[in-house]
């Protein structure tokens, strides 16, 4: 769904923080994990989500509108389909080996900050902030960030995901 555009910085498994049991994370909070690759939405996606979801806002939509109506002259990209991206961006900052599931949670504090356009260059930037042994699972919390090309924070967010052995 999701395009990476050509450019330098593939991804390497190197990157991908891995541990074999969510507890092990614990001593890396307030760490930032290594960011993940660059990513882009095409304008074709964002009309699939749209169809989707039914959340036919022509700031999403309308190319033709946008050029003439909106700063930047594109439409801009749903933040609901941005969130929606986090699971599997979150996936390329840390990896649980072992875990028999895991379960998002909760997300907290999203906040959509500036716009992202079709064709836009983002990729998500990750701290641990909590990782604590429950009775039955690891709560593992995160800060995530989409961070545009250009260094400015498109959507801020918590999520928490618990990990069952």
């Amino acid at each position: 769904m999701i395009q990476m555009p050509g450019g330098p910085e593939p991804l390497t498994q190197a990157k991908v923080f891995r541990v074999a049991r969510a507890i092990d994370l614990a001593a890396f909070v307030g760490t930032e994990l290594a960011p993940g690759r660059w990513r882009s939405v095409t304008q074709e996606e964002v009309d699939q989500f749209v169809v989707l979801t039914g959340d036919r806002n022509w700031v999403h939509t309308d190319v033709e509108r946008a050029m003439h109506e909106l700063d930047g002259g594109t439409t801009i990209v749903p933040g609901q389909l941005l969130l929606a991206l986090v699971p599997a961006l979150l996936q390329e900052a840390y990896v649980v080996v072992d875990a028999a599931q895991s379960r998002a949670a909760a997300l907290r504090a999203v906040r959509f900050r500036f716009p992202v356009r079709p064709g836009d260059v983002f990729r998500l930037r990750a701290r641990l902030t909590l990782v604590e042994q429950r009775p039955r699972f690891v709560q593992v919390d995160a800060s995530c960030d989409l961070e545009l090309k250009s260094g400015q924070r498109a959507l801020t967010s918590q999520r928490t995901d618990v990990f069952f052995d």
